[in-house]
């Protein structure tokens, strides 16, 4: 996956073609679904059964944000803007490994649904004893029917991208699971046509 993100990145369109360069760039986005559905769905199950652990660690959750949104940016073909407002440091006790798999979730979904050159606006911010991490786009959103549906694990639901992404629904219970495994809670608010924001809260360190 990374190899072909890299062998994108440096072939300009002018010297392979148009239509090379966009179906390379299309190989590596389904590259990246599939990878990230199969890993969703170990975590999941691992998750179901009681095989996946929390190990709490002393980190910087802007650290952490940081190290994902870096990722999102060398990926080739991206036209959205993930633009950051965060304090200097928020130290939390967490599992960074389902720190970073929630923040890859919901940076994957804000951009899957967002218009072309559109920008995605990730905030993170102390709100009492906990760190909220918000991520907005400006999107299709989600309908009603399809709002109530959400973050319900006896009802699946999924739509589609801005581009006819098929989802699988899986990556928000997912992110729900390991959020409130981490002593925090995962919400939204969306307007069909105008885009959604998702939320997510874990606890400051003490």
């Amino acid at each position: 996956k990374m190899v072909l993100n890299m062998l994108i990145l440096n072939l300009p369109v002018e010297k392979i073609g148009t239509e090379m360069h966009e179906l390379l760039t299309m190989a590596n986005r389904t590259t990246e679904d599939v990878f990230s559905l199969l890993d969703n769905l170990l975590k999941w199950t691992k998750s179901q059964i009681g095989n996946l652990n929390v190990v709490y660690q002393d980190i910087d959750a802007v650290e952490v944000m940081d190290s994902v949104i870096d990722v999102f940016n060398m990926i080739a073909g991206l036209k959205k803007t993930i633009r950051e407002e965060k304090p200097e440091k928020l130290p939390v006790c967490a599992d960074i490994d389902m720190l970073k798999t929630v923040i890859r979730n919901l940076l994957s979904n804000a951009i899957k649904f967002s218009n072309e050159n559109s920008e995605v606006l990730v905030k993170m911010e102390e709100q009492g004893d906990m760190v909220v991490v918000s991520v907005k786009d400006n999107g299709c959103g989600i309908d009603e029917e399809g709002q109530k549906k959400l973050l319900h694990t006896d009802t699946h639901f999924s739509t589609f991208g801005t581009n006819n992404e098929e989802g699988s629904g899986l990556g928000l219970l997912l992110c729900q699971d390991f959020v409130v495994k981490n002593g925090g809670k995962l919400w939204f608010t969306s307007k069909q046509g105008e885009g959604s924001t998702f939320y997510f809260s874990i606890p400051l360190k003490k």
